[in-house]
């Protein structure tokens, strides 16, 4: 598992007890934690607060989504690598790696000035 790489991995909900398989972003990977942020196909349901915090996947059927797909920049997850079991899905292209790097700048701008 490397930066960038989209994976399926079971994530626990946190308003409640279980949680589902979820195709997921690696962003950070250490000794014993795996950083991701969420991805999902939920978007033009949410309020325009959370809209703000999806970055849509332009190549989202190169990497091997079967759906539009966006990244969700609001939150960084953390999970254990011990035990983690994940299914690699496939890998953000040069060009996603740019763009979302440069929506995430301009994301944490507009939330810092909040």
């Amino acid at each position: 598992m490397k930066i960038n790489d989209l994976v399926s991995l079971y994530v626990s909900y946190i308003e409640g007890p279980g949680g589902k398989k979820r195709p997921v972003l690696v962003r950070k990977v250490s000794k014993d934690r795996v950083m991701a942020f969420k991805i999902t196909t939920k978007y033009a349901h949410k309020s325009k607060f959370i809209q703000q915090q999806y970055y849509k996947i332009q190549d989202w059927k190169i990497v091997g989504l079967n759906r539009p797909s966006w990244i969700d920049v609001g939150n960084v997850y953390s999970f254990p690598k011990v035990g983690l079991t994940f299914k690699k899905i496939g890998q953000l292209t040069v060009r996603d790696q740019i763009d979302l790097d440069k929506f995430n700048v301009k994301f944490k701008e507009k939330r810092n000035r909040k």
